[in-house]
């Protein structure tokens, strides 16, 4: 066999599997906390029958009343972009915002809202 065709062979095989692994959406579902300074908040990811991944509040010791609050909505992977987008409700405001979760690594995630221009970035941590 020549050196041309091993060498592509690998380079194909090898594109094969990164293209598979970027390709990955990565597990969102479990506890998580954001990472803001002053307060934080819990809340748990899961797959609803839609197929879509919703957020609720949990551990809320300072307004019980809000445990339970779903706050992500409606969340579907988009491959082209790599990330989660779906629909965020501030448990604390009436608004609807946009919103794009991307997993960092496993105990990681990025989420994004936006709002016409305006637009909040918060780091989640997974809760072991």
């Amino acid at each position: 066999m020549s050196l041309g065709i091993r060498t592509g062979i690998l380079l194909a095989c090898f594109m094969g599997s990164m293209s598979g692994f970027c390709q990955t959406p990565g597990n969102i579902t479990g506890n998580w906390k954001t990472e803001l300074k002053n307060k934080t908040i819990q809340m748990e990811i899961y797959l609803a029958a839609d197929s879509a991944y919703y957020g609720k509040m949990i551990n809320d010791n300072s307004t019980p009343s809000k445990n339970g609050t779903i706050i992500l909505k409606k969340l579907k992977y988009d491959k082209g972009s790599q990330a989660f987008k779906g629909i965020m409700h501030p448990h604390d405001a009436d608004v609807d915002l946009d919103v794009t979760v991307t997993v960092i690594d496993k105990d990681r995630l990025k989420m994004i809202a936006r709002k016409l221009l305006i637009s909040r970035t918060v780091y989640l941590a997974r809760i072991k």
